[in-house]
């Protein structure tokens, strides 16, 4: 062949990507090595200028080439760092070893880049493998550029490694690869690292900078998923595709640096039921969760003002979506297929509803739609039977009426923060004869705020605006009980005090609180005796706590009552048994507090054998069971008490077969009746 034809032909095969094989009148194939070590290059080379001896396509660009698809089997397949192009000479230049030599008729190019798609849908890849670095002459070789789309699913793929030259990996270059389980980066790399498995661009050096996720292993079989502590302050981005069809993963925790969401970022996470966005989220990528078909419930930040198109779409569990009034536009398709959604309210503020938004959303029977949606697109509610409430002559109206479908009349509350209605805090449709729902405000300190009007009951176009009334602080203190508690007053009203009880006691304050309230107050509590007349002040002292042991004297006791009003002892037994009489008091007085003595406990002085005499006071209510059982010394015993109502079985059974009961001549007879009950069989009972 005529050497400049050939040079003409071989240029043109180069500079293109040629859509024939160049005829060369002998062609000779060299296969790269397919592994090579660290710092090494690896080589392929063509005859035809378009496909290598490893069957790689690819594309010139000056002295660089572009790997533009793969036609072998391999299933460990490295990616060649340099293509030779060669033209075969007469005679053998093999050298006998069946390597093509490098001669004046080959020309060498660096392989720099893996076009878009280039490996798209390849299934039989299984590892890959992306040389770089710098060769045995200080020369940077490998591979910078990773297309979009480069290997989409290529569903074999599970190990990954990418060079430590690699600078840029398009969109959903790794997406859907679900047998991906293995991703590596070479040493060195300043823009890529790997984290839990999970591969990350950053913007600075390893460690430092913003980071986002770009792919998230697919084979991993983990129900959750958290961003590592290692990035969770410094992530900002979720790529597009990053999670596409994770199988398993049904939480995910996104920490709250991540400002973007990318396109499809988890689309087809069929088992995602539960994810957190972000309060800072800006950016909420075209079909983020479509297809999540688990997922129940969402809310949507403050910062996103787009629902892009297919951002929701498909997702049937979906029945919860909140949105706050910063929401602008509600896009195409965005709802689409939400089957579980029964009820829906746009945002005051959103302006547009996008083609089929909410198309076949089958149980969506009622959508509140705002005056400010002026634009709303073609099909948004097919496959619904929506009732849309709408304001009267709004554009909602008017595509219900044209559409066919139900509408009902709703009039707009606007919430404003002034008088003059020039600040709009929020604005909503509320159907005739409901209550609209004021926005939530922050407050300020020293202040009430209320609302100038009603928004109840809502028959008209409503306006209302914030009235804040200064408040002061009434601080009731109960010293005595230790409580407090703060009172919150408008500037000039009355206060309302506590309404704090205790048993036995009036409620009274140390402050007049008739008066209008103009400043912080401090009003303490007052106790006054029902029984006494007495008051308790902050510094009086209480009771002991029920069950308390008190000895006085010989006597035992044990507090049956804490009750400041009325604290009571009950008498229990005698420290020194071993004593002849035994006077049960009217009180006794232990820690300050001063007891009434009102039962005598079971078994109290049972088989005593040295008490013969007994002197029961008068604030005696009760004698239990066996209380004096077995006494059989005790034959004096004074009943003082008028207030006995009760003694128990056995109280004073097998005592001194003479005793003698004394008590006043109005409850003899009474007395005898319930001695009888105490097991004593003819009771003697003479008057005091």
């Amino acid at each position: 062949m005529n050497k400049r034809i050939w040079a003409a032909a071989l240029a043109a095969a180069v500079t293109l990507t040629s859509a024939v094989t160049i005829p060369y009148e002998e062609a000779r194939f060299v296969m790269a090595a397919q592994n090579s070590k660290s710092g090494s290059e690896v080589e392929d080379t063509s005859t035809d200028g378009r496909t290598t001896a490893g069957g790689f396509t690819f594309r010139i660009t000056g002295k660089e080439a572009t790997i533009t698809g793969y036609g072998g089997s391999m299933k460990e397949l490295a990616i060649p760092t340099k293509i030779i192009v060669t033209r075969p000479t007469g005679g053998d230049t093999s050298g006998g070893n069946g390597s093509a030599k490098p001669d004046e008729n080959s020309t060498e190019y660096a392989v720099t880049a893996i076009a878009d798609s280039a490996f798209s849908g390849n299934l039989g890849i299984e590892k890959l493998i992306m040389s770089g670095g710098t060769n045995k002459d200080g020369k940077i070789f490998g591979i910078r550029t990773i297309g979009d789309r480069a290997f989409f699913a290529c569903h074999d793929l599970t190990t990954v490694e990418i060079a430590s030259t690699t600078t840029s990996i398009g969109k959903y270059a790794f997406t859907d690869c679900v047998a991906l389980n293995s991703i590596k980066v070479g040493d060195g790399n300043q823009r890529y690292k790997v984290i839990d498995n999970a591969l990350y661009y950053y913007t600075a050096g390893a460690g430092t900078g913003l980071y986002t996720l770009v792919q998230y292993p697919l084979a991993n079989t983990a129900a959750e998923y958290k961003v590592p502590d290692a990035v969770s302050f410094t992530l900002t981005e979720i790529a597009d595709g990053a999670f596409w069809g994770a199988p398993t993963l049904e939480t995910i925790t996104i920490p709250e640096t991540v400002k973007k969401i990318g396109d499809s970022a988890f689309a087809e996470c069929k088992k995602l039921k539960k994810i957190l966005l972000p309060v800072g989220l800006t950016s909420l990528g075209t079909e983020a969760f479509k297809g999540d078909s688990a997922l129940a419930e969402v809310t949507v930040p403050e910062g996103v003002t787009t629902i892009q198109p297919g951002t929701f779409q498909g997702c049937e569990s979906l029945a919860a979506v909140h949105m706050s009034d910063a929401m602008k536009i509600i896009g195409n398709r965005a709802f689409q297929g939400c089957k579980s959604l029964t009820d829906f309210v746009v945002p005051g503020n959103v302006t547009t509803l996008g083609d089929q938004a909410f198309a076949n959303c089958e149980q969506l029977h009622e959508i509140t739609i705002p005056m400010r949606t002026t634009s709303i697109g073609s099909g948004v509610f097919t496959g619904t039977k929506v009732t849309v409430l709408c304001h009267n002559g709004s554009q909602a109206a008017v595509y219900a009426a044209s559409n066919g479908l139900t509408a009902e009349r709703t009039y707009t509350v606007s919430f404003y923060t002034n008088s003059s209605y020039s600040n709009l805090i929020s604005a909503q449709e509320v159907v005739e004869g409901k209550d609209a729902v004021p926005p939530n405000v922050e407050g300020r300190d020293g202040y009430r705020m209320s609302w100038s009007g009603s928004y109840t009951a809502i028959k008209q176009d409503t306006r209302v605006y914030q009235v804040w009334n200064k408040q002061f602080d009434v601080t009731f203190v109960d010293g005595y009980n230790g409580i407090t508690e703060v009172v919150k007053v408008d500037d000039g009203e009355i206060v309302v005090p506590p309404a704090w009880k205790m048993s036995g006691f009036t409620l009274s304050w140390d402050k007049d609180l008739t008066d209008y309230v103009t400043e912080n107050m401090t009003v303490h509590a007052v106790w006054r005796s029902n029984i006494t007349g007495g008051t308790l002040g902050d510094q009086a002292v209480k009771p002991a706590a029920k069950g308390t042991d008190v000895v006085k004297g010989n006597n035992l006791y044990k507090v049956s009552s804490s009750n400041p009003a009325n604290p009571t002892v009950k008498f229990i037994g005698l420290a020194n048994a071993n004593v002849s009489s035994v006077v049960i008091p009217e009180t006794v007085s232990a820690g300050g507090v001063q007891y009434r003595v009102t039962l005598i406990s079971s078994n109290a002085l049972n088989g005593n054998k040295s008490v013969s005499s007994v002197i029961i006071s008068k604030n005696m209510k009760s004698i239990s069971a066996k209380a004096f059982y077995n006494c059989k010394k005790l034959k004096k015993i004074k009943l003082k008490s008028k207030n006995i109502i009760k003694m128990n079985n056995k109280a004073f059974a097998k005592i001194h077969s003479k005793a003698k009961f004394y008590t006043y001549n109005s409850k003899i007879d009474k007395y005898k009746s319930m001695l009888k009950n105490a097991g004593v069989k003819k009771p003697n009972v003479k008057r005091l």
